[in-house]
């Protein structure tokens, strides 16, 4: 009963991200709370890539999914942005420098053995209320975030109806809270969507991920602790059934979307 997009539908999102025209954001006058700062978790290793850069500087279509996904952000109002970078974290803040100067840049020095939880503590830790969490290999059309920004609900993560793309992180929600994140099955919740890999959230849903996040295992990902809170802490799921994106987490996941960009 799954529903999986067109490969066409792929085809015109990619090349809806790469145009440099960027669209107003019409829902962000209806946005409840204040730009939220934004963490980009960046400091993987990307080891599945096959590539000699860290992966948010991957080009497709000529231009870097970093730097599509920053565009978008300040586009829709969000400008204090940190970046948590780990392996060759020297390229990140040398391009940065050149294009986006006003992102910060911090280290995560166990980038190696630890997962992407202990990032979001790292980068939360030098922002002071909301926060927009962003996964750097995202290629994602512009009402990601519109619809993300403009939910009714403080924590909220963005979810997408069902792309087959054979990486996903599925979404267990029930009356749209959310109630697990897995790759694999699991019967506690009806499975709703797949995981975009952008989620907002409260200054009090973050102080709970640092306060609980010691307590999990070293390779926990920013997943296993939303997990953790959710029960206690509510998180709503917006989910935009037909939302365009993609990931690049693989050699074959890269190839495949340059060919899809360049059609």
């Amino acid at each position: 009963d799954l529903h999986y997009p067109l490969r066409r539908q792929r085809q015109m999102c990619i090349r809806d991200s790469l145009s440099p025209d960027l669209e107003l954001f019409p829902l962000m006058n209806l946005a409840p709370f204040p730009a939220p700062s934004a963490v980009i978790l960046a400091a993987g290793l990307g080891s599945r890539l096959q590539v000699s850069l860290p992966k948010g500087l991957v080009e497709i279509g000529g231009g870097h999914l970093l730097d599509r996904s920053l565009t978008l952000m300040y586009a829709a109002g969000i400008t204090d942005v940190v970046l948590v970078a780990g392996w060759k974290q020297e390229i990140y803040r040398e391009h940065l420098t050149k294009k986006f100067p006003g992102v910060r840049v911090v280290e995560n020095p166990a980038y190696a053995s630890t997962g992407s939880l202990a990032s979001l503590v790292i980068g939360t830790q030098l922002t002071s209320g909301n926060v927009l969490v962003v996964e750097s290999d995202l290629l994602y059309e512009r009402r990601a975030l519109t619809h993300l920004l403009a939910a009714s609900q403080g924590d909220t993560l963005l979810a997408s109806g069902f792309t087959a793309s054979a990486d996903e992180v599925w979404v267990y929600a029930r009356d749209n809270r959310l109630v697990h994140l897995s790759k694999n099955d699991w019967a506690g919740a009806p499975r709703i969507g797949e995981l975009v890999g952008l989620t907002r959230l409260s200054r009090a849903a973050v102080d709970r991920l640092n306060h609980i996040a010691p307590n999990l295992p070293a390779a926990a990902h920013y997943e296993d602790g939303l997990n953790a809170i959710c029960a206690e802490h509510p998180i709503d799921v917006c989910k935009v059934d037909d939302l365009q994106w993609c990931e690049t987490v693989s050699y074959t996941h890269l190839r495949a979307h340059e060919t899809e960009a360049d059609l």
